[in-house]
């Protein structure tokens, strides 16, 4: 923002000049008495942290003793320069600056998912929650579905070994449609379904810069299926990770896994880091069978970052992996079949970014992604060309613009020689393309304090032609501690590969038990549509506390569900209609708290509700099922700095019963002990369900027949060395 824009306008630089003058005579004595205080406050408080409560990795080695510490009169007259410098420094600055001095740390973690620009928490109208690089590293989770569960609001099912249910807000399953996963700006999702298959989406954890995670609609910046929440990946960048970094470890379901990482810069000045990573996991639990859910993966990456001398920066990464997924799956004509799902793929990203000025910023993003998957005999080869243009910068001081467009084309394969084609698609190659463009205008209506945000995504696809998705958020920032927002938002789900031109064999309940059915789609379906409505609030309430509350309708229409047909000839077979609807509610709370020096404790609760409408004759229960979400979902996470290097956290979490799932609810107990071993050197033991011997987390699959096993009662060992 220039000078204009801070409200320095010539008419007010007299003003100014008085403001300044009187500034020296209010601010010099909380001026002398701030930096009195912190220089005693460094004295005390950072020999009760070295002694106390270290963290792993901190220095517990005892203070020095005091002659060691002793000064001169020389020592004495550089500190007094140092201070005078610190006040000069203090007193340099403007009075607006000095009221933009953050006093609320929880609102200042910064976020690029809402705006696709950098912002604030606190800048943010939208229900936003962060997962740290040390939330991730104090769980000792080891993938990403489990490190999700750490994010309020998200409902996170295990479905068996290597399948997952994860949704927000709304329809929960395997192959949830409505929430848009990315990494480090690559979208990641099956194009047949339009979901996540979560069991290939991985990084080296180690590596993650963080992990934003918005509830609620975000498709006015990115798009289609950015419906029920973003779930945004971003990596560090190449110059944070020189050096080495190992993990290794071992345990009953986390069988074998390791991983590294190198990274260092080149002479030309490009930071890179090159990693891999490997791990199987065991069968989990199938009473009165053979579970058949073990999956095994190994993958390697690399990311160069280079900053150019007209300050153009440039990132180029990639991965390739290879495994496999075993699977189960219930059949009733055929019996329950085993199948073995390799799986591969790989994936490259560049991304050009250039600074025109302070307030305008252009970037360039394409990427190429393929991934190669075979399952219940059907062959999956897909490859994907998104190439993203974005730009933000401000216009008349007020109104803060950014503005895109992008592309993206889907090239696929489906092939299947099965003697029963459970999936098939007709036509088995098509190309399907997506052209869009957005334009988003955050205007300030009172500086700093109100800010009216108002925009518009608008696209067209190969299969439900143009979309328009629009929003319009406020933002009522009535301190520099509080921040109050509302929001309504419309967004679309496009219709799937699968949807348009997808055959499958469904086992659809009967009084006599499951029946296959033949599901025939036509293409000729509309998008799903959201109209949502959400508040929130937000506080650092002192120092020590903060919280979060958000409050939602969701409003649901055109949902696709399966119909059933009786033809006059013929057996009975499934189609899709778009007749459905929904109304989801609820809200989120969530706190932090700093209750010692060594103890924090992070909580959240959920309650949400959605209630499904198939009128006749739709198959209920097949656009959504209205008890497939958990009612209440309670999380608390438990934080300690122990002594000689030691970290405890336990991780509690208790998630309400899923009625349409047949599944119970339950109350899961994780925790990890961590401790310094050396400079270099830290190990840790974890331990997941502890108090419960197994439980299921969800329930089987419609479509795919899927069976799902319970999570057992687990323990992990492992050690990490970084240098």
């Amino acid at each position: 923002m220039n000078a204009d824009c801070h409200g320095v306008r010539e008419g007010d630089r007299a003003i100014e000049t008085r403001g300044r003058t009187a500034a020296r005579f209010i601010v010099l004595p909380f001026a002398v008495f701030t930096v009195a205080a912190i220089l005693v406050g460094a004295g005390t408080t950072g020999h009760a942290q070295q002694t106390a409560a270290p963290g792993v990795g901190a220095d517990i080695a005892p203070p020095l003793a005091d002659e060691d510490h002793a000064t001169d009169g020389s020592d004495a007259a550089d500190d007094d320069e140092s201070f005078d410098s610190e006040l000069d420094s203090l007193l340099e600055q403007d009075l607006g600056a000095l009221r933009r001095t953050s006093v609320a740390p929880s609102l200042e973690v910064e976020v690029t998912s809402v705006s696709r620009q950098k912002s604030t928490i606190g800048r943010s109208p939208a229900a936003v929650f962060v997962i740290t690089n040390e939330m991730i590293r104090r769980s000792g989770y080891q993938s990403i579905p489990e490190v999700l569960r750490l994010a309020p609001g998200l409902q996170v099912s295990r479905i068996d070994g290597n399948k997952w249910s994860i949704s927000s807000r709304g329809e929960s399953g395997r192959f949830s449609d409505k929430l848009l996963v990315q990494i480090d700006g690559r979208t990641v999702y099956n194009p047949l379904f339009a979901g996540v298959l979560w069991d290939v989406q991985d990084v080296l954890l180690e590596d993650v810069l963080r992990i934003e995670v918005i509830r609620g609609p975000g498709a006015t910046v990115w798009g289609a299926n950015a419906v029920n929440g973003v779930i945004n990946i971003l990596t560090k960048p190449s110059s944070q990770t020189h050096g080495s970094y190992a993990i290794a470890g071992a345990g009953t379901l986390e069988q074998g896994f390791v991983g590294g990482r190198l990274g260092g810069r080149t002479e030309s000045g490009v930071d890179y880091r090159v990693w891999g990573k490997w791990y199987q996991r065991d069968e989990m639990d199938l009473v009165g069978g053979t579970p058949y859910d073990a999956t095994e993966q190994a993958r390697l990456g690399f990311r160069t970052d280079w900053t150019a001398p007209s300050d153009d920066q440039v990132s180029f990464q990639g991965q390739y992996y290879n495994g496999q997924s075993d699977s189960l799956s219930d059949r009733d004509f055929a019996g329950r079949l085993r199948f073995d799902q390799p799986v591969a793929g790989g994936n490259l990203l560049t991304r050009w970014t250039r600074k025109h000025s302070r307030d305008h910023e252009s970037s360039l993003q394409l990427y190429y992604d393929r991934f190669d998957r075979k399952a219940y005999g059907f062959n999956q080869q897909t490859n994907i060309f998104d190439l993203d243009f974005q730009s933000h910068f401000r216009y008349r001081c007020d109104h803060a613009i950014i503005w895109g467009a992008g592309y993206r084309a889907i090239f696929d394969k489906l092939t299947n020689n099965d003697p029963v084609p459970y999936i098939a698609a007709d036509p088995q190659q098509r190309t399907v393309q997506r052209f869009s463009a957005f334009i988003q205008d955050e205007m300030t209506l009172l500086e700093d304090v109100l800010y009216f945000t108002l925009g518009s995504k608008f696209s067209h696809n190969t299969f439900s032609n143009f979309e328009l998705q629009p929003s319009a958020r406020l933002l009522w920032l009535p301190s520099e501690s509080d921040a109050a927002w509302c929001a309504i938002s419309r967004a679309v789900r496009t219709p799937s590969r699968l949807s348009a031109d997808g055959q499958l064999i469904v086992n659809q309940p009967t009084p006599l038990g499951n029946f296959p059915l033949m599901l025939f789609t036509d293409g000729d379906l509309g998008a799903e549509n959201l109209v949502a409505y959400e508040v929130g609030y937000r506080q650092q309430t002192n120092e020590y506390l903060s919280w979060d509350a958000t409050a939602y309708f969701h409003d649901y229409d055109k949902l696709h569900a399966l119909r059933l047909n009786f033809p006059t000839v013929g057996v009975p077979f499934l189609d899709i209609s778009d007749t459905a609807s929904a109304d989801g509610y609820g809200f989120e709370l969530s706190a932090t708290a700093q209750l010692t020096g060594c103890w924090t404790v992070r909580g959240w609760y959920a309650f949400q509700r959605i209630q499904f409408d198939e009128p006749p004759p739709s198959v209920p229960g097949t656009a959504g099922k209205s008890d497939a979400l958990p009612r209440n979902q309670v999380s608390l996470t438990n934080s300690f700095d122990l002594r000689r290097g030691c970290q405890l956290d336990l991780i509690t979490r208790y998630v309400d019963s899923l009625p349409a799932e047949a599944t119970p609810s339950y109350l899961a107990v994780d925790t990890r002990l961590g401790w310094n071993l050396g400079r270099h050197l830290s190990a840790s033991i974890v331990g997941r369900n502890l108090f419960d011997r197994r439980h299921y987390e969800f329930g089987p699959n419609l479509f795919t027949g899927d069976v799902p096993t319970e999570v057992p009662r687990s323990v992990h060992a492992y050690v990490e060395w970084r240098r």
